[in-house]
């Protein structure tokens, strides 16, 4: 008897153990580098899925999945999907963001959080660190990046808009 509670006590930690369900998106209200001021409340109601991607100028992984990011937004442009980049830059190279992405002509909002605050409360320390939200509800979540995620976060993109449940939560 004590064997098979054991057994399926093991069977039950086993199953759930890779998965998390959606938690609650931490609220933020950011500017971006026109000093418009931004809400994630605002935007859950502007799209029906929203990615933000933790960033800062002088990280090559953050660049490199960028180039794929645009990509997702000629994509899905006619989709209720809206991508925002959170600048994690501080003073020492702040000033560097604003010319990167015009010379880049990346089309994203860019939201500034220098003190790191928001970063704090999604739990990011390193970037890049890319979220999906629907509904206020994190569904889906990577930090780092390596050649090949960026299909990874496009399924999920798809998922998302279609209504799908993404299953666990990506955590690396």
């Amino acid at each position: 008897m004590i064997r098979s509670i054991s057994t399926a006590l093991m069977l039950l930690v086993l199953l759930f153990s890779g998965s998390a369900l959606a938690k609650p998106a931490p609220e933020f209200d950011l500017d971006d580098l026109d000093g418009d001021s931004y809400a994630l409340e605002d935007l859950v109601k502007e799209h029906d899925v929203v990615l933000i991607d933790f960033w800062e100028v002088g990280c090559i992984p953050c660049n490199k999945l960028l180039v794929h990011l645009n990509e997702y937004t000629e994509e899905f442009e006619d989709e209720s999907f809206g991508m925002y980049i959170i600048s994690r830059d501080t003073s020492l190279t702040e000033s560097s963001v604003e010319p990167f992405f015009k010379t880049n002509k990346y089309p994203w909002k860019v939201l500034r959080d220098g003190d790191q605050e928001v970063s704090k409360d999604y739990g990011v320390k390193a970037s890049p660190a890319t979220f999906i939200i629907v509904d206020g509800e994190i569904v889906y979540q990577h930090y780092g990046y390596s050649n090949g995620q960026e299909e990874e976060i496009r399924e999920a993109i798809v998922k998302a808009l279609a209504g799908e449940d993404l299953g666990e939560i990506e955590e690396d």
